[in-house]
């Protein structure tokens, strides 16, 4: 399916099924997503073939699994598991893949100034031969 198609069964699906506001166990698992994939020592994993994205932070102790349904987080001391409407866990979704977009942008930054950092120094070895 095409991005165009995607945009507009998005557009009517919303249309005859408006979201439902979020309810505050909903808010607060979207603040701890959020947080979590903005910490630096947060290590996202993606299944791609299962939809299934998981965070973990060995610093802070949580793990968390999102997949099409459902969300774990977990600790040493406890397992919340939520199951919520495809639409939550859409944004759940969106909100990894933001996480992990942002971080592979970065990469990408880096190693083409490294990039261009490697092809000057043969250029300068190349001439002080």
């Amino acid at each position: 399916m095409s991005n165009v198609e995607q945009s507009f069964l998005g557009k009517v699906t919303e249309k005859f099924f408006p979201p439902k506001p979020l309810n505050r166990k909903e808010e607060l698992i979207v603040e701890i997503i959020e947080t979590l994939c903005g910490d630096e020592d947060t290590d996202i994993k993606v299944a791609p073939v299962t939809g299934r994205y998981f965070l973990i932070n060995k610093k802070m102790e949580y793990w968390v699994r999102i997949n099409e349904f459902e969300v774990s987080i977990t600790n040493h001391r406890f397992t919340l598991n939520y199951i919520g409407t495809p639409n939550y866990h859409s944004k759940l979704v969106e909100v990894v893949r933001g996480a992990v977009e942002k971080a592979r942008d970065i990469f990408e930054k880096t190693v083409f100034e490294n990039e261009v950092e490697l092809l000057e120094n043969i250029k300068l070895s190349l001439t002080n031969k």
